[in-house]
Parts: C-alpha cells; sequence; structure tokens
C-alpha cells in the first residue's frame, strides 16, 4: 500500500495559482536560445502558491530554478521534472530605514541597481555589470568590477523543499568566490541589501560609465550567457584562454567571442553540445599548456538526450 502512495504521490502536479505549462520551450528564456524543454514549467502567483507546490510534489521531485536565464546552459535533452520561475511573481522592491533594501529573487540586477541609483543610494553600482537576477547572484555570489554581491548583502529569506521558510544572515553562507554553503535544496526568495546615501547624479553617471564599459568589452548584443569560466586565484581566464590559442575557436554554431575570449556566443544555428563541447575544448587547451583547470562558471542542466519523464500525462 504504502509503494502505490508513493508512486502516485511522486507523479501528482498539484493544483495553483500561478501558470504551469507542460513541455515548455525552455531555450526562448535562456540567453544562448539553446537547449531542450521544461517537462512541468511553473510561475507560481505568490509566496503561498510556492510553498503550497513544494509541499505536494514531494521532495525527490527533480526541481531546477530559472532565473533570468543568463549564466546558464540547458542542454539539448531538456529538463526532468520542474523548473521553476521567480521573475515575475518574486520582483518586489521596499525600503528599510532609507539604507536598506529589501529585494525580491526574481528582481533583475541592472534594475535594481538603476532603482536604488534612483533613491541616491549608492552600493549597488556594480550589479549594473550582473545581467541575471538577485537570487542567482546570491546563490553564486556574483561579482563585477572588483565587487561581490557579499559585500553588500545582509540577510536572506529561502524556502525549503518542505515548504518551511527560513532566514539566514550573510555570515551563516560562509560566501565566497562564486560560491556559499546555502543547502541546494533551498530556494532563495528574498534579500536584504545595504547601502549608504549618496548624491545621485553621481551614482547614475557610474553606472553609465560602467554600461559604457560592458559595452566596449563584452559581446552583450550576441547570444551569450556571461563568463564561461571561474577566475583561477590571481589570473584572469580570458588571458589563459587567449595564451592557449583558443580565440578563434568554433564547435558547430559555437565559437569563442572576438571581443572577450571568456565568452562564448551562439551564432544563430548553435546546439547546446557545440558550446559545451567548446568548453571542454578550451579546458583542454588550457590544461595543455598552463597545467591549470578552468571551472565552469557558467551552469549547465538538464540532459543530453531527451529526459525521461517524471510525472505522468
Amino acid at each position: 500500500m504504502h509503494r502505490v502512495e508513493k508512486k502516485y504521490f511522486k507523479n501528482f502536479i498539484p493544483k495553483v495559482s500561478g501558470i504551469i505549462k507542460k513541455d515548455f520551450n525552455i531555450s526562448s528564456l535562456t540567453w544562448f536560445k539553446v537547449g531542450g524543454k521544461a517537462e512541468i514549467f511553473f510561475m507560481p502567483k505568490n509566496k503561498e502558491d510556492l510553498i503550497n507546490f513544494l509541499k505536494k510534489i514531494g521532495k525527490d521531485t527533480p526541481l531546477k530554478i530559472l532565473g533570468a536565464g543568463s549564466n546558464i546552459l540547458v542542454r539539448d535533452g531538456g529538463i526532468r521534472g520542474v523548473t521553476i520561475s521567480l521573475v515575475k511573481s518574486f520582483s518586489n522592491i521596499s525600503y528599510l530605514n532609507n539604507q536598506k533594501v529589501y529585494v525580491g529573487a526574481g528582481v533583475n540586477c541592472i534594475k535594481l541597481s538603476r532603482e536604488t541609483a534612483s533613491k541616491s543610494l549608492e552600493g549597488l553600482e556594480f550589479l549594473s555589470g550582473i545581467p541575471g537576477t538577485v537570487g542567482g547572484a546570491i546563490k553564486m555570489n556574483a561579482g563585477a568590477y572588483g565587487y561581490e554581491t557579499s559585500d553588500v548583502l545582509e540577510k536572506i529569506v529561502t524556502v525549503d523543499r518542505y515548504g518551511e521558510i527560513k532566514e539566514y544572515e550573510k555570515k551563516d553562507l560562509k560566501m565566497s568566490y562564486r560560491k556559499n554553503l546555502l543547502n541546494k535544496n533551498e530556494i532563495i526568495i528574498q534579500a536584504l541589501f545595504k547601502c549608504k546615501k549618496g548624491k545621485k547624479h553621481i551614482i547614475q553617471n557610474s553606472i553609465k560609465d560602467l554600461k559604457k564599459r560592458r559595452e566596449e568589452t563584452q559581446p552583450i548584443k550576441l547570444k551569450t550567457s556571461g563568463s564561461t569560466f571561474k577566475n583561477p586565484i590571481k589570473i584572469k581566464a580570458w588571458k589563459l584562454i587567449k595564451q592557449s590559442g583558443c580565440s578563434n575557436l568554433k564547435k558547430g554554431g559555437a565559437e569563442v567571442s572576438s571581443l572577450h575570449s571568456n565568452f562564448l556566443v551562439n551564432k544563430g544555428v548553435a546546439k547546446a553540445k557545440d558550446v559545451e563541447d567548446l568548453g571542454k575544448l578550451i579546458i583542454s587547451k588550457v590544461k595543455k599548456k598552463f597545467g591549470i583547470k578552468l571551472n565552469w562558471e557558467i551552469q549547465i542542466i538538464g540532459t543530453k538526450n531527451k529526459y525521461r519523464k517524471y510525472f505522468n500525462d
């Protein structure tokens, strides 16, 4: 009896207030514009809807969180189980004591930097160089222009696979370069950032300068996904890639950007396999030349071949 109930529960898609789509073309939401479909794509209406959903699907259900679609590569076989997007329902921004800001995990980092600048708050200008969501930036401790998310973070609110709400102070997360110790099964839904009062025109000009710098040095108008590899200690990944003779490498429809060696771009006809294979080739060449193994900064998710369905039709 127990086994029958477990199987039924495992394949059960609960009713929600938000939106559920089956066999959803997830590639349309990623910056690379490659990859297969999501078996179940869920956009919760609010926090309560998300909690209800998590409580009912069971803790063993395969689950991925999709932010802005940057810094991610979805394999051609697609994503088994559930993919959740918080972009629409967790996009709130509110202020505390004029120098702190509560932010939903789905808020775009660039939007947040501009919003706080409009309130004469400084400290988040570097986020204008991070094209992802706040949740994703915290998850990987994203950084740009000499600053990291951990520099301005105070605490986060999460929901776990059982639908339980938890809070963590920054010190609890043990954040370091491109990582933290948050349990991978916890979903970030809100964060508190600290800022300080400044002069609006100076802050906004700083953001404009950073935007110009980004446009001049990164292929942001192409189908790319941000920095491909993490920087090894004391050296930039792009230098290792360039000095290993990888500047003009191509695989299928994917190639190394001529503007920035640590960016891979989809020239329009690439498959996810092309991008991943190109990255592996770069790793191999850098290892052979310098004895240094590059580690992926972009998150690679999904299956290479069509996923085996988790839910019943």
